[in-house]
């Protein structure tokens, strides 16, 4: 009382002080919880610890604190993050008068959001309570600011603390809403009883208003016994108990308990050579035994408990043998002109690495030419040799020739000679295809044309490398219209790389702006007429560069 009696003196000076510069109202104050409301006030002088339990889900929920002495404030409860709001108004110091044994200078508050907190140090008082007849006679409340509540009398003297209508006052102007309880003692909160929210409804300065509370609780199955407000629980089911909250009242409590039973599921998954899972673990081999527990990992918060049905796939391994006569272009895309051995992978059966190894052999390809004696044919000839021009190592040869009348002749020499019927006219193909022992062949084929007055030769094989040979490839013949005629080469994804619509003007083996073609296969379309002739003839066939 020593430390009141110092507070009562200061703040009688202070009064003075305030009385100069501002009026204050005179209060008919009267208490009123609501038990619908939606802010509750806890007050004492002595502070303490205080325990606040937010077993309700109240919308725009408010909690006020009034106290002298500094508080340590502690919520919790499983609606505790439905509080939008809380308020401490009060005087906040020990002033070497700490009754509640604990050590600390200012209030403390765990286990809310800080954004929601605020602490407004004496606070001005907005109204004064009757019968004070005068700013100076403290008996019936502070007037000066608001530092504490310790009784619900508002005619008691209050040792130097505000009156209940004067702290109700401030939290209403800051809060609005409804009072919904009020919890006023002088002496220190005890951190050993907690003050449930539900406890306070319509609990206002001693007036006793019965609490009908219904609680719905959901808790796992794991978690029998139950204990709830020193009862114990174990199942679930509806119970009305009968409590004293902090104010001395009855509270009437229907508990709702139901079970949210924990979860098991299977988690099935497939890898490739290993797989680690939630529990830490690398798996090399296929498993359904494992079994992992994840604590509070279901909506309701329950354990989950889950099975592991691991698949284990393996990557596998190839190796591919494969013979080409001359360039071969693998499914990678790649081109190999020389043998070789290389890897490549790609997804097996079960989606894991499938490794081949390839053993590339390239076989030596010959390459098909001949050209013909006499090159140009005239009419009337009876006899014409064809002369192997080809190129690489040549063990058969196989000759065609066809007729404009579809006559067929064959042979097997290198060099062979064809009979031609008297006055033979029109197109003659002739056709070589050539073979070594190791399989690898090649095929090419000439046409030349036979009038009384033109004839037309076109070459398979042509060589640029400079010599005083072969160094173009252009339609040969006699009386070809130079007004009607069109020579085109095309590459082997068919594009047009020369054009010439002139008989004498032939492929040099150039491409514009490349420089020289590769060596290769090519083909060719010529469009003719002889001058005798009122239209015009196509040919199309196949070339080989050599060099």
């Amino acid at each position: 009382m020593i430390m009141k009696n110092l507070l009562l003196t200061a703040l009688t000076f202070i009064l003075s002080l305030h009385f100069l510069i501002k009026v204050h109202a005179q209060s008919t104050f009267t208490p009123n919880c609501d038990p619908t409301g939606n802010w509750i006030l806890f007050a004492n002088y002595d502070g303490g610890n205080l325990n606040i339990v937010v077993d309700q889900n109240i919308p725009n929920l408010k909690i006020g604190i009034c106290t002298y002495e500094p508080v340590n404030v502690t919520f919790s409860g499983p609606f505790v993050n439905t509080v939008t709001e809380v308020l401490y108004a009060g005087f906040n110091s020990a002033q070497n008068n700490n009754n509640c044994g604990f050590p600390i200078n200012t209030s403390s508050f765990t286990g809310i959001n800080p954004a929601i907190l605020t602490v407004n140090v004496v606070p001005p008082v907005t109204i004064i309570s009757p019968p004070n007849p005068n700013y100076f006679n403290l008996t019936n409340g502070n007037n000066t600011g608001i530092v504490c509540l310790a009784s619900c009398n508002v005619n008691a003297n209050q040792g130097g603390c505000n009156t209940v209508d004067q702290v109700l006052a401030y939290f209403q102007s800051q809060f609005g809403g409804v009072l919904r309880g009020l919890n006023v003692q002088y002496n220190c909160w005890d951190s050993g009883t907690p003050f449930t929210i539900s406890s306070q409804a319509g609990n206002c300065c001693g007036a006793c208003v019965p609490d009908n509370v219904t609680i719905n609780q959901t808790v796992c199955n794991d978690q029998f016994p139950y204990q709830w407000n020193g009862l114990t629980l174990n199942g679930p089911g509806s119970q009305n108990v009968t409590l004293t909250n902090s104010s001395g009242c009855d509270s009437l409590v229907t508990l709702n308990l139901s079970i949210s039973p924990n979860t098991v599921g299977t988690d099935v998954q497939s890898a490739c050579e290993s797989f680690t899972w939630i529990d830490g673990i690398t798996y090399t081999s296929s498993t359904n035994a494992s079994q992992y527990t994840i604590v509070g990992g279901n909506a309701n918060g329950c354990d989950s408990t889950v099975n592991l049905n691991l698949t284990i796939n393996q990557e596998t391994t190839s190796v591919l043998n494969i013979e080409s006569c001359g360039d071969y272009i693998f499914e990678n895309g790649q081109t190999y002109s020389e043998s070789t051995t290389f890897t490549y992978t790609i997804p097996n059966s079960t989606g894991c690495d499938s490794v081949i190894t390839v053993n590339l052999t390239i076989l030596p390809e010959p390459i098909a030419a001949f050209t013909s004696s006499p090159e140009l044919l005239e009419f009337g000839l009876t006899e014409i040799q064809l002369i192997d021009q080809s190129l690489g190592q040549i063990d058969t040869w196989e000759w065609e020739f066809t007729t404009g009348n579809e006559t067929v002749q064959t042979s097997n020499l290198q060099n062979p000679f064809f009979n031609l019927s008297n006055n033979t006219t029109g197109s003659l193909n002739f056709q070589l295809t050539v073979s070594n022992n190791e399989g690898c062949s090649d095929v090419i084929t000439s046409v030349l044309t036979i009038l009384e007055d033109g004839t037309l030769f076109i070459p398979n094989t042509f060589s640029p490398d400079g010599d005083a040979f072969n160094n173009t490839f252009q339609a040969i013949g006699k009386n070809i219209s130079p007004e009607r005629f069109e020579l085109c080469i095309y590459n082997r994804w068919g594009e047009n790389i020369f054009t010439s619509q002139d008989p004498s003007i032939g492929w040099d083996g150039s491409v514009a702006n490349n420089g020289s073609a590769p060596i290769g296969v090519y083909t060719y379309k010529i469009t003719y007429r002889f001058v005798t002739q009122s239209k015009p003839e196509l040919v199309t066939g196949h070339l080989h560069l050599i060099r």
